[in-house]
């Protein structure tokens, strides 16, 4: 079941009917990334499957978890996994950028596992990524990694390199930005401000986004950015990578919502926007 069968309006309807055999569930999961146990939700889309199923990336530290698409995708027949990084809203481990990537592989690994992939009614061929601001971030990275996976969506997603190399020729934005993180970490274990900072730094040019964008052909991807995010802004994070995108011959999609970074006021139009890639692209 996707998109293309399901004879609803997902964000506007519930399922008619109930298969009491493959219903529809929401279970909490544990996997282990490189050694520490990582607290996620599964949801399971109704129907015997296998049913294509999305990762779901949240931000850093990620308030913003946009369950509300993960509901939406699964009233649409696809699953929907999301899950926390090391170190970050009770799962083991430390914190760090470095490891959420490891983490990203590590989730991937786990839902194509037999026993998960059997569990879950996985399609382990058809995996998805969907990704938040670092989300959107990582969701770059890994799709960047895995030329097997071939639907990215990157949705206010924040260039950690270029930041990274901003900070560095800048050191009163380097204070300004130390100053700013110490709140953000607060749900984080194992990490400081200054220690994301200093990775950022560090890591600048393998995590410039702009740098990765020739390993992204082959691969389909939606860039969906907000004009009043004063995060992820649209001149600095938004517009270069589009123009990376264009330049490499990269299939993708762009929009732009007059929103803010969480596309707090925009969040009907947001799941739109994805639906619709979805159905454009027979995901």
């Amino acid at each position: 079941m996707s998109l293309k069968t399901v004879c609803i309006d997902p964000i506007r309807e519930d399922l008619q009917e109930f298969d009491e055999e493959y219903p529809t569930l929401v279970e909490g999961s544990i996997f282990n990334s490189k050694g520490s146990k990582l607290l996620g939700v599964i949801h399971i889309a109704q129907g015997r499957g296998p049913h294509p199923t999305v990762i779901l990336f949240h931000g850093f530290p990620g308030y913003e978890q946009n369950f509300d698409i993960a509901h939406v995708l699964l009233r649409a027949g696809y699953n929907v996994f999301v899950f926390h990084y090391r170190g970050s809203w009770g799962s083991e481990g430390s914190y760090s950028i470095a490891n959420v990537l490891e983490d990203a592989d590590s989730a991937i690994n786990f839902l194509r596992s037999p026993h998960y992939a059997k569990e879950y009614r996985v399609d382990e061929k058809n995996i998805i990524l969907i990704g938040h601001s670092l989300g959107g971030f990582a969701t770059l990275m890994t799709a960047a990694r895995h030329p097997e996976i071939k639907y990215a969506a990157c949705i206010a997603g924040f260039n950690f390199g270029l930041m990274g190399e901003t900070l560095l020729k800048d050191s009163n934005l380097k204070k300004e930005t130390i100053k700013t993180w110490k709140d953000w970490v607060l749900p984080l274990n194992g990490i400081t401000a200054e220690k994301v900072v200093q990775e950022v730094i560090e890591n600048r040019k393998d995590w410039n986004l702009i740098n990765i964008v020739e390993k992204l052909k082959g691969h389909s991807i939606l860039i969906i950015g907000g004009a009043r995010d004063d995060i992820a802004t649209i001149d600095e994070h938004y517009k270069p990578l589009i123009g990376a995108l264009k330049e490499q011959n990269v299939c993708y999609k762009s929009v732009i919502l007059n929103t803010d970074h969480g596309f707090c006021d925009k969040r009907i139009s947001l799941q739109k926007e994805v639906l619709s890639w979805f159905e454009k692209e027979r995901v």
